[in-house]
């Protein structure tokens, strides 16, 4: 009866081990490009609270590149969010502006536009798929 009842328990713990792994992977795609429009959304605004110029742009590099990523994750068929591909893309391409900004006040302006758009993936991510 031990062996049983431990053979039972063994193949149903197998069973909801393989379940979770499942489960795992049906939202992958819309929480990655979550996951990076909110990675995105932190450099941006470390960048618009940078004090010097040349700290503000490092910061902003990382966060375009992040803001990519976003836009990349949120086309594939797991996600397949136009709106958060669109933001992303804009959050790109404000980013860029900030990038060739000659001074921290232009800068700021288009690092905040950024981050905001980085903000707009993340509401927009729950309302898709």
């Amino acid at each position: 009866m031990k062996k049983k009842y431990f053979f039972t328990m063994l193949l149903l713990s197998m069973f909801f081990s393989v379940m979770a792994q499942e489960n795992k992977k049906v939202n992958t795609g819309c929480g990655m490009a979550s996951t990076y429009a909110e990675m995105a959304f932190m450099s941006f605004k470390k960048a618009y609270q940078a004090g010097s110029l040349d700290d503000a742009k490092v910061l902003l590099k990382d966060a375009v590149g992040k803001a990519k990523e976003a836009s990349a994750y949120s086309i594939i068929p797991d996600c397949n969010c136009a709106n958060a591909k669109n933001y992303s893309l804009n959050a790109v391409i404000f980013g860029n502006k900030a990038l060739k900004a000659a001074d921290l006040d232009n800068l700021k302006k288009w690092a905040k536009k950024a981050m905001d758009m980085s903000l707009d993936v993340m509401t927009a991510i729950p309302n898709c798929k």
